[in-house]
């Protein structure tokens, strides 16, 4: 399947469902770091307490399902999340005839920026 090209005026247009989207994804992220460090603190302990690491375990598990869910939903749009914890996401474009991606990232009113494909943001 081709990749999906957006214009400026389009991506802006995806913004409303990309922002919420995205903010799910780093709420989910979020809550998942923040796990992992608690699940290798628990571990860590001496007297390493199996039910709250079966139960970190189980909502690590869970957060990255949600992590997932939203990051494929995204790449459905055509959308690329380039940072999942800073809500950076990559519209593919083409701009001067040179394959680009706009960036935007979450807390940003609209999608004004571009990098190169090889570039970081």
């Amino acid at each position: 399947m081709a990749e999906k090209l957006f214009t400026p005026e389009l991506a802006n247009a995806a913004l409303p469902l990309v922002r919420s989207i995205v903010e799910d994804l780093v709420a989910a992220e979020v809550r998942l770091r923040d796990l992992a460090a608690t699940y290798r603190e628990l571990k860590a302990r001496p007297d390493k307490p199996q039910v709250e690491l079966n139960e970190t375990r189980t909502a690590i598990t869970r957060h990255a399902r949600e992590r997932d869910a939203c990051t494929a939903e995204l790449g459905q749009l055509g959308v690329r999340v380039g940072d999942p914890a800073a809500g950076i996401c990559d519209f593919p474009a083409e701009l001067d005839g040179e394959r680009v991606y706009l960036c935007w990232e979450l807390g940003e009113d609209a999608v004004e920026h571009f990098h190169g494909r090889d570039e970081g943001y």
